[in-house]
């Protein structure tokens, strides 16, 4: 018996590391999402420093929020490699969480796998 549960822990290992490639988009779309939101501020400190005026760092902003937006939405659109649905949507909710609203796969499943195996081995 001991061995069909050993068998049954290492299945779940290579299928959770089929799922890597999947993981790995969705990790790189929510660092480009983090990473527009970071550059907010210093983009707009230098605006004003170089335009002194708010009515002139107009354009500077609405181009971010552009690109926010666009983002927002390549990020939002990416699917869960384990059950296909959007793994940051649910019905009308956008929740950027590190677990797939649809069936729960944590967002480094394969990172925490990887390890688990190489523990083991």
């Amino acid at each position: 018996m001991e061995s069909d549960s050993n068998q049954v822990e290492g299945d779940e290992v290579e299928d959770i590391s089929l799922l890597s490639p999947g993981l790995a988009k969705i990790r790189k779309r929510r660092w480009l999402l983090w990473s527009v939101l970071i550059v907010y501020l210093p983009t707009m400190w230098i605006t004003q420093k170089i335009t002194h005026s708010f009515n002139d760092s107009l354009p500077v902003f609405f181009i971010w929020f552009l690109v926010l937006i666009a983002v927002m939405g390549i990020s939002a659109v990416v699917k869960c490699p384990r059950c296909k649905n959007y793994f940051h949507v649910n019905g009308m909710t956008l929740l950027y969480l590190r677990n797939c609203l649809h069936c729960q796969l944590h967002l480094s499943a394969d990172k925490k796998a990887l390890k688990e195996r190489q523990r083991s081995a």
